[in-house]
């Protein structure tokens, strides 16, 4: 299975600041820094209404996916 590194902001749009797995193995990125996400049920979500969000992938590892965020490194 794939880690949510780094890796999966090349090629993001470059209003992507942050990422995330859900329960499922998904990856998400989000125009919204690590600390406005929540964790709701099986998913992570925009903390900001007006935040977006991208499909960033599948087959991630979702072993501890509740602690997958990671922002983007330089913004």
């Amino acid at each position: 299975m794939k880690q949510l590194t780094q890796a999966v902001f090349d090629d993001a749009p470059d209003w992507v600041k942050s990422a995330a797995v859900d329960s499922d193995g998904a990856a998400t990125g989000f125009s919204s820094y690590k600390s406005a996400l929540k964790c709701r049920s099986s998913i992570w979500t925009k903390g900001d209404v007006h935040a977006s969000e991208c499909g960033l992938g599948y087959g991630y590892d979702a072993t501890d996916w509740q602690n997958s965020a990671i922002e983007r490194v330089g913004q």
